[in-house]
């Protein structure tokens, strides 16, 4: 009986894997590995960007949508500059990163209307505070601007400024 199994117990141990076959199949069985923990690695570095760039788009358009609403508080003609200047900072700020790639181009284009709404401040600012403002606001802008023409972003005639920044001209403080 014992003569049995063992002969039983030899013919189930299988042969000796040749040392070439082990390395290509250890190799194979490592790449394989590799190869899903990539791809793994991938689609979560992918769904984190879309993620980010979702809060970001959410955050730069609530920072605009605020600033707008800012626009029934004016009151003196430092609140229009103020207005004015803050909202085109924040545009240029946009403009920037959408230039230099650091943001998808398509988060940028989303806000053109925002973009189209800066030119009218610009214009604005260029015939009731400074008449050489539109050099003015080409240095201190110059992102707005360049993504403006990029994009051929133009004024919307739908979008008007406050009341007090239309009577701008009339009103001392």
């Amino acid at each position: 009986m014992i003569n049995i199994l063992n002969e039983l117990n030899l013919q189930i141990i299988p042969q000796a894997i040749e040392t070439p076959v082990l390395a290509v199949m250890i190799s194979s069985v490592t790449m394989t590995i590799f190869a899903i923990t990539l791809w793994i690695t991938w689609k979560a570095t992918k769904e984190n960007t879309r993620a980010t760039y979702a809060q970001l788009l959410r955050s730069f358009h609530e920072d605009l949508t605020k600033r707008l609403e800012k626009n029934t508080i004016l009151s003196t003609t430092e609140d229009c500059e103020r207005y004015a200047n803050d909202y085109l900072n924040t545009l240029d700020e946009i403009a920037f990163l959408t230039l230099k790639n650091k943001i998808p181009t398509e988060i940028g284009t989303y806000l053109r209307r925002f973009f189209g709404y800066g030119l009218i401040i610009i214009d604005w600012y260029d015939k009731m505070v400074s008449d050489d403002f539109g050099s003015i606001a080409k240095s201190n802008w110059p992102n707005n601007f360049e993504f403006c023409k990029k994009y051929n972003i133009k004024k919307n005639p739908d979008d008007k400024l406050p009341k007090i920044m239309q009577d701008f001209n009339k009103k001392e403080d």
